[in-house]
């Protein structure tokens, strides 16, 4: 039954990563120019569209994965996490390197939700699952 539930949280970490790459990636842009005073701009000859989308669905995979595993994953959860970010860390060391950061940051602030949520959780005593 463990199993079964981690395989659900994964698809509902994924359905929503993917929902929300759009929407977030305007706000992506604002902080991106804020920070570097510029736009992001596409690699090679890949619209620059679909560049935003993957950079931001890997850092909402990030999130995600962090936050709701360590809120609802029970025990295994930080090897689940460990074993879904692998791709997403492939990614990051290939393609940005010299930003890592701001996926580690984006980890961490999912860690630090997902801890929140998983202690007013157990004490309000809520069972789930």
């Amino acid at each position: 039954m463990q199993i079964l539930k981690k395989i659900v949280i994964s698809f509902i970490l994924l359905v929503l990563s993917i929902f929300f790459s759009y929407l977030t990636g305007y706000f992506y842009k604002l902080i991106y120019v804020v920070v570097y005073g510029s736009s992001p701009s596409g690699i090679f000859f890949i619209y620059e569209e679909a560049i935003k989308f993957l950079v931001i669905f890997i850092l909402l995979l990030i999130f995600y994965t962090s936050l709701f595993f360590t809120a609802f994953g029970g025990s295994k959860k930080y090897w689940w996490i460990g074993v879904l970010l692998i791709p997403a860390a492939i990614f990051e060391i290939y393609f940005d390197l010299e930003h890592i950061y701001i996926p580690i940051a984006v980890g961490l602030l999912g860690w630090g939700v997902g801890f929140g949520i998983s202690k007013l959780i157990k004490k309000l005593g809520w069972k789930l699952g």
